[in-house]
């Protein structure tokens, strides 16, 4: 046996040190999985307790919430169980329990750390280090929790995933309402480039119209939004604007044709007739007070401060081209007439812009209400049960070269030859659908008889058969004129002149046609400013012609 040196001072065994430190690894995996399975437990059932309430009521973070609650629960596991990890001493206490050391290695460990030992102590290591030399952990113990604990979370994990991955009545609600939200986001998109360039009042109302879709929480409240904002922009729009419009647009084909002075525009005219007034001529200075003072009755009742500017400029011309003195006051009135026509222009163009903007407003409204659940069905379930209703239309028209002229006009589809006959001083002719009209000079009498037609007029008739006379998309026929001289007996004919129709294309499908004037009208009130009753109206009439 070698001789023990009591000065040296033995260190703790390898052997030892290597079973103690595995089995603190093996305690420390075994009490991360038992913390994690603990508490993935935990939180699988609340987590399936939440999304099975998702089910029957929309929580839409119900899914993301489980996922997160199970990863914080795995992250809360790992960070107890490194907390919490055996100490080197109580590794080495498991190991003789377990194991069957009989307190070897945690003597081994405590002796390891004193100064001297005995001739006792250094035979205990050397005992410890025999014992452990060799030996593995089998039999230290699983590191898996005990059934049925992993078992039971296993059916809650699996619970969860079942009832958030099979779709239930909250999610395909959810899914609805993104895809409202989507639809109610794409149009406040479009109504903020319309509000950007639409005037200042339009514009302050169409954005608190965008802060209203912001916050809708639906179709319903979107549309209720929207109907608010297009009652707001009528109300905002001036009952005379579509006149003064129509004047404008007059006035400037007025000028653009028979101009006052150079310029492209009526107030550029304005503006160089008041530059060159002290070199125009009387006459031209009447001509342009008499073109003035028409104009200005056009405006009178519509655009009252322009037509008393177009007013005071004519009279102010006609007095200069009396009294050449006065050219000055004259050239101040049309400057004046000038800016009051670019004021009616720009308000004109802001009223333009405000029926664009409802217009653009209409159509987001009408796009929500289409995509409303059951706005199909209820389409197709009207369609179904109206009436079916014909109509037929024709028409003729007759027209000869003379002091005398008739024509006609008739129910009914049909289409002939036309013939005009004329002599004397008189003239006749015959059109299409039957009808006739004549004329004689020598008695000075015309008349005109509505010729014989065939209709659709059987109300029980589908109407996507019926034809209306629409002449769009072909012509009525040629017309033929008569070039005659005068005789001596009034009435008398002196020459025939037979001309070949076509065949009638004018009658188009009725549901087809209805469809484009509906929407053509419907856009025009809301670019147009009429009143409110009037614009109903309308919608009532296309309403009752619905197919």
């Amino acid at each position: 046996m070698p001789r023990l040196d009591l000065r040296e001072r033995p260190a703790l065994p390898t052997s030892v040190q290597d079973l103690v430190v595995n089995a603190r690894g093996r305690l420390l995996l075994a009490g991360i999985l038992r913390l994690a399975v603990t508490l993935l437990g935990l939180a699988a059932v609340l987590s399936a307790i939440l999304v099975g309430i998702a089910r029957f009521v929309v929580i839409p973070w119900a899914e993301p919430f489980a996922l997160a609650l199970w990863a914080a629960s795995l992250i809360v596991a790992l960070i107890l169980a490194l907390i919490r990890r055996a100490s080197p001493a109580k590794a080495a206490l498991a190991v003789d329990r377990r194991l069957g050391g009989f307190d070897r290695v945690s003597t081994a460990l405590e002796l390891s750390s004193r100064v001297d030992h005995s001739i006792d102590e250094r035979r205990q290591l050397a005992d410890a280090e025999a014992w452990s030399t060799g030996r593995s952990l089998d039999g230290f113990g699983t590191v898996w929790p005990r059934r049925p604990l992993p078992q039971l979370v296993a059916v809650a994990l699996a619970a969860t995933l079942v009832m958030a991955l099979v779709p239930s009545s909250a999610d395909v609600a959810f899914a609805r309402r993104q895809a409202e939200m989507q639809l109610i986001e794409n149009e406040i998109e479009r109504l903020e480039e319309t509000a950007a360039e639409a005037p200042e009042e339009v514009r302050a109302t169409l954005e608190r119209l965008l802060e209203e879709l912001a916050q809708a929480e639906g179709l319903e409240q979107a549309i209720t939004a929207l109907g608010e904002a297009r009652q707001e922009l009528a109300e905002q729009a001036d009952p005379a604007e579509l006149a003064r419009r129509t004047a404008l647009s007059g006035l400037e084909q007025r000028l653009a044709q028979q101009p006052l002075s150079n310029g492209e525009t009526a107030a550029e005219q304005l503006r160089d007739l008041a530059n060159r007034l002290s070199g125009a001529s009387a006459a031209e200075m009447i001509a342009a007070a008499a073109e003035l003072s028409a104009r200005a009755a056009d405006f009178a009742g519509i655009d009252q401060e322009l037509s008393d500017a177009l007013a005071a400029a004519a009279s102010a011309l006609q007095t200069a081209a009396g009294d050449r003195s006065l050219a000055g006051e004259a050239s101040e009135a049309l400057e004046a007439a000038a800016s009051e026509l670019e004021r009616s222009g720009e308000e004109a163009t802001d009223a333009s812009r405000r029926g664009e903007a409802q217009a653009q407003v209409r159509d987001a409204q009408e796009r929500l209400a289409d995509a409303q659940p059951g706005q199909g069905e209820g389409q197709g379930q009207g369609q179904g049960q109206g009436q079916g209703q014909g109509q037929g239309q024709g028409q003729g028209q007759g027209q000869g070269q003379g002091q005398g002229q008739g024509q006609g006009q008739g129910q009914g589809q049909g289409q002939g030859q036309g013939q005009g006959t004329g002599g004397g001083g008189g003239g006749g002719g015959q059109g299409a659908g039957g009808s006739s009209g004549a004329g004689s000079s020598g008695g000075g009498t015309g008349s005109g008889s509505v010729g014989s037609g065939s209709g659709d007029h059987d109300p029980a008739r589908d109407p996507e058969r019926s034809q209306v006379f629409d002449p769009i998309e072909a012509g009525l026929g040629d017309e033929v004129r008569v070039e005659v001289t005068g005789g001596n007996t009034p009435g008398e004919p002196i020459g025939t002149v037979t001309g070949q129709g076509i065949e009638n294309l004018a009658l188009q499908s009725y549901v087809d046609r209805y469809a484009d004037y509906r929407d053509s009208a419907l856009d025009s009130l809301d670019r147009m400013v009429i009143p409110q009753n009037l614009a109903e109206l309308v919608r009532q009439y296309f309403t009752e012609l619905e197919p």
